[in-house]
């Protein structure tokens, strides 16, 4: 029998011949409760993909919420359907899938039992929904080249996942309790039947071509370009993927989200381009949410290549990915070779990071990183880690514990270049807390990391209670967040302590927060926070109190606000955030931000003002047009990005970027830089 058109109907007679799958549980609001709503699941495969289509019906179909129509789309305003798949029956790692009525539809990895969720992963998978007066429906078509599978299994991990948005509900069909997440593969459910299924080649081809004109209005200079170039991956085995590209090019990627700093610490920018986006959860090093803003250390951190200080690019003239995920380990190896840029001669950089698994959750490893993006001779960064997680803690309860030690081997470095974890996470529904220890040596230079600040000793925890409560009031949240900072000798630098005595979370889906935050700084230095604006050497504390509100994203407008204000430092300081979103149907989405800070000192007063504004037109699933637009009154610079994304098919797609920025000076507004880039690329799969 052929296999299923993909196009949202379930009408193909395929679907007639399939089990249906309808045993699904509520996990909330009402945990263990009955679905609001019917739904049923059929799964079909043939020799090249498995066939997943889900009937979402529904007695009030005018109340489904689908707004979302774009690729990768962020789906939490709409209805969704996910699917999980271990197609090597791990339980541990998983492919992720989603969709919702309007058609938006995104994936991701899903590594270190869901701890690791990576949905900046493209895999080529097909997948469509309709909607009708009996609900939505929705099919998937997934490749066996996509996600891989064990030649010799006969069963896979599977489980699938409803939001009913408008009741801020969701059902689940395996393991439905809260306190076991829908992305941990070890809580899936089996697909049975999927034994003698023939490996792929797995094979896929992407050449691509790029042009480009950019021209500096300041300098009057102007630049034509043209290049090609090819990316390559290729299933070497089942479980081991292997990824090439020459002449990289990242012509398509969004311009960076420009944030406020009052601190004396760099800021963290996250990374955005595809290449190293790729497969990135093979090389995360440390406990669940460390590589992400906040952390204390980061060994491995892939902005560091093809990006200098102030994120300007400079040219990679190959790159080699390897990746591997076996029975019992991860491996991934990474080595770019980057071209010459000004007096910087091109370098070689290089990373390998490998982690086994240990009893049923647990897993050591290691990680080492080779070269400088900076030239400046021979650097190491080498560290262990090791993270142990129960889920019967207790009878039913989850416990971690993370460790490891990282140290840096540089040409230039010195002493006491080495630094220490431990941390304690105790996660569960209602109640969840956290204690941490981190050691930062003076010298510790990752020169492929990031690292905000050294000779460190940090202490931090978090104490939450959350009670469940059915009714309007869904759930309510207490907590205590202190963290305290110094040096090696014992010497205070840093201390926060937040106290939030209520947050509200609401049925409807809206939250209200209050907190008191007292901070303490510690500066043995002058401090320069703004232009002209000094805070001397000196020991300083003061309170600030917060309030938020966040209304739901389920209706067609929503919104978040913040005011936090108090002392700060020797003087006052006030802190305004806001934000809205507006979609008005499944075509627009609609989203200004606005960011204020008033800081009055005795050393001077300043005000900063940070706005963005971002709207998506989405055509149709495979068409998409984004204009973001950005100002800050420290830069005085206005940036547009606009980006034109056309999915021709699945893995093959075409852009068109426009970036421009303009200068503030006086009431006028001078053109400064803009370039324009169109870039086509086209994969063969074998």
């Amino acid at each position: 029998m052929p296999a299923p058109v993909v196009d949202g109907r379930l009408d193909d007679p395929i679907w007639d011949l399939c089990h249906v799958i309808d045993e699904f549980v509520q996990v909330l609001p009402i945990e263990g409760g009955e679905p609001s709503q019917r739904t049923e699941v059929r799964v079909a495969y043939d020799e090249e993909a498995i066939y997943i289509g889900v009937a979402c019906l529904d007695d009030r179909p005018d109340l489904i919420r689908g707004t979302q129509m774009a690729r990768d789309a962020v789906l939490d305003p709409d209805d969704r359907v996910e699917i999980l798949i271990d197609t090597f029956l791990t339980r541990r790692d998983a492919h992720w899938f989603q969709i919702g009525p309007a058609g938006g539809k995104g994936d991701a990895l899903l590594t270190k039992n869901g701890s690791r969720f990576d949905k900046n992963w493209d895999g080529i998978f097909d997948a469509a929904s309709t909607w009708t007066d009996e609900g939505w429906f929705c099919e998937f078509a997934i490749p066996y080249a996509t996600t891989g599978f064990a030649p010799d299994a006969e069963r896979w991990g599977f489980n699938v996942r409803r939001f009913i948005r408008r009741n801020s509900e969701s059902v689940r069909w395996a393991s439905p309790e809260r306190r076991l997440g829908f992305f941990e593969a070890n809580s899936a459910g089996f697909l049975d039947g999927v034994g003698g299924l023939e490996p792929v080649l797995g094979l896929d081809l992407k050449p691509f071509v790029v042009a480009g004109y950019s021209r500096d209005d300041e300098s009057g200079d102007r630049d034509h370009s043209g290049d090609a170039g090819l990316d390559l991956f290729w299933r070497v085995r089942p479980q081991t993927k292997l990824a090439l590209s020459l002449n990289t090019d990242f012509a398509e990627t969004e311009v960076d989200a420009r944030q406020v700093n009052l601190t004396r610490f760099p800021l963290f920018f996250p990374e955005k381009r595809d290449f190293f986006l790729e497969d990135s959860g093979a090389f995360f090093f440390g406990p669940p949410g460390a590589g992400q803003s906040g952390s204390d250390l980061i060994p491995f951190f892939s902005r560091r290549i093809g990006l200098d200080a102030d994120g300007s690019e400079t040219p990679i003239l190959a790159a080699a990915k390897l990746t591997s995920r076996g029975d019992g380990y991860t491996v991934g190896v990474l080595d770019v070779q980057t071209g010459d840029a000004g007096d910087l001669d091109g370098q070689n950089l290089s990373v390998a990071r490998a982690s086994f698994d240990l009893f049923e959750q647990s897993d050591v490893g290691g990680i080492v990183t080779w070269g400088d993006p900076a030239g400046d001779g021979r650097a190491v960064t080498y560290g262990a880690d090791l993270n142990l997680r129960t889920d019967d803690f207790l009878g039913d309860r989850s416990l971690r514990f993370s460790s490891y030690v990282v140290g840096t081997d540089n040409e230039d470095g010195g002493g006491a270049a080495n630094a220490v974890l431990f941390e304690l996470d105790y996660p569960n529904d209602e109640i969840q807390l956290e204690t941490k220890y981190v050691e930062i040596g003076a010298d510790l230079d990752p020169r492929l990391g990031f690292v905000p600040r050294t000779d460190i000793r940090r202490w931090a925890g978090t104490y939450k209670w959350e009670p469940r409560i059915n009714g309007t009031i869904r759930a309510l949240e207490f907590a205590i967040d202190p963290s305290i900072v110094t040096d090696r000798e014992g010497n205070t630098e840093s201390e926060r302590l937040r106290l939030q005595p209520l947050e509200i979370d609401l049925e409807s889906g809206d939250e209200l927060s209050l907190s008191a935050i007292r901070e303490r700084e510690v500066l043995d230095e002058d401090f320069e926070i703004a232009d002209g604006v000094t805070i001397p050497a000196g020991d300083y504390d003061w309170w600030r109190y917060s309030a938020s509100l966040a209304s739901s994203d389920k209706r067609e407008v929503s919104g978040t606000l913040s005011l936090v204000l108090g002392d700060f430092y020797e003087g006052d300081r006030l802190d305004l955030s806001t934000g809205i979103e507006w979609r008005p149907n499944r075509y627009i989405t609609l989203d200004l931000d606005y960011v204020y800070r008033e800081v009055d000192l005795p050393q001077g007063a300043f005000d900063v003002h940070l706005g963005r504004a971002r709207i998506d037109w989405t055509f149709t699933p495979q068409l998409a047009w984004s204009i973001f637009a950005q100002y800050d009154n420290g830069s005085r610079l206005v940036g547009l990005n606009s980006r034109l994304r056309w999915i021709i098919e699945p893995g093959s797609e075409a852009f068109f970027v426009l970036n421009q920025d303009w200068e503030a000076t006086g009431g006028d507004y001078a053109p400064r830089d803009s370039a324009i880039a169109g870039k086509l690329g086209w994969t063969f799969r074998f």
